[in-house]
């Protein structure tokens, strides 16, 4: 039976509110509000909610949540069995969500982040590569390779699981989750340094705040200028620091005299109104390498029109094998008819945006997830 359900979902964006209407589908969202100072971004607060026939849970094996922690935030544990896996899932009693404080909470006893999300990198990464997320510290000074694993500290993961009911109030197996919104609002166009990676049914990178069916792919290699002065960082020997990954091996060469001490656009940034860390001039003498015969490696990340599925006449979302987009993020079971999905955001370090003169911007993440019909 189609069952239509209306639901609004307020999103706070910076100065105002945006609310979206939402016909014909069932859906829970995750908001992230944050701040961002000093290239480092500080938030105010996540929620996680559900409509009436989703819930949105968080997986709790490690048992973070006590006895006394789940009266305090109102909420109530379930393990849920599939052949030898058994989670330990905590719900929010009144299907309503998980309080700020609620998050926090898990987020602090978990050791990720709880007050700022420092600059990392996935390196070299296709999105739809579906080996384990790893994240770098990156980039730091003098620090050329991707050798050094970002602090869980510097991001945010959170372990989701959900489970839908019928009009009978009973638990429904086999249906999909999909991911079919995301609103990405900040100051200084800070919205594309932040990054969501989605592991469950299918794992994905994607760039929340660009809404096109495409990919998209961030240099992860070049010549940054991280220390405090307006040239590329070199080395005591004379030679350009050639940060992150590239697809050839690095030649060096001088240049003529009248090349240097002038800014250079070797990262193709959009904006060269100011000398950034992605743009900046050589300082006289040093030995420069070839950016363009190295050929810097990318991370590819998912546009919103590549994950979020079509819709048939009657309601339901499928994946669309003619344009590639719909890729679903998670699938209820057929014992526990529960379904998982791990989300990790962080702010991508290698994005043109993520700059020392763009401090003191904010922004905010909201996520759609929705099914189609029961």
């Amino acid at each position: 039976m189609n069952k239509e359900k209306k639901l609004s979902l307020r999103l706070g964006l910076l100065a105002g509110i945006i609310t979206i209407g939402l016909l014909g589908s069932t859906a829970g969202t995750l908001a992230w509000y944050a701040y961002s100072r000093n290239v480092t971004m500080s938030y105010i607060g996540t929620t996680v909610s559900s409509s009436a026939l989703m819930n949105i849970g968080l997986v709790d094996n490690g048992g973070v949540f006590t006895t006394e922690k789940l009266t305090e935030y109102n909420l109530e544990r379930e393990d849920a069995t599939d052949g030898s896996t058994t989670n330990s899932i905590v719900w929010a009693k009144s299907r309503s969500g998980f309080s700020v404080e609620a998050i926090y909470f898990y987020l602090e006893s978990t050791s990720y982040a709880v007050n700022y999300l420092k600059p990392v990198t996935t390196g070299s990464r296709a999105y739809d590569d579906d080996s384990e997320l790893k994240l770098y510290r990156a980039p730091e000074y003098s620090e050329v390779a991707f050798d050094t694993e970002a602090e869980t500290d510097h991001y945010v993961r959170l372990p989701l699981a959900f489970r839908i009911m019928d009009e009978t109030s009973q638990y429904v197996a086999n249906k999909k989750i999909w991911l079919t919104d995301s609103v990405v609002e900040a100051e200084n166009d800070a919205e594309s340094t932040v990054r969501l990676f989605v592991d469950g049914a299918n794992k994905f990178l994607m760039q929340p705040s660009d809404e096109r069916n495409a990919v998209g792919e961030t240099k992860v290699g070049g010549l940054l200028s991280l220390s405090p002065n307006d040239y590329y960082d070199y080395d005591s020997f004379g030679k350009e620091y050639c940060y992150g990954e590239f697809e050839n091996e690095v030649q060096y060469s001088s240049l003529p005299a009248s090349d240097y001490d002038v800014l250079d656009n070797v990262n193709d940034v959009e904006d060269t109104s100011e000398p950034t860390t992605f743009y900046g001039k050589h300082y006289p003498g040093v030995q420069v390498p070839d950016i363009d015969a190295a050929v810097p490696k990318v991370q590819e990340h998912a546009g919103l029109g590549k994950v979020k599925p079509s819709v048939r006449p009657n309601g339901e979302l499928y994946h669309d094998e003619t344009n590639g987009n719909g890729i679903y993020v998670a699938q209820t079971s057929t014992e526990s008819k529960v379904g998982y999905t791990t989300v990790t955001i962080f702010v991508e370090g290698w994005d043109h945006s993520m700059i020392d003169q763009k401090a003191g911007y904010r922004f905010n993440l909201g996520l759609k997830f929705e099914i189609d019909r029961i």
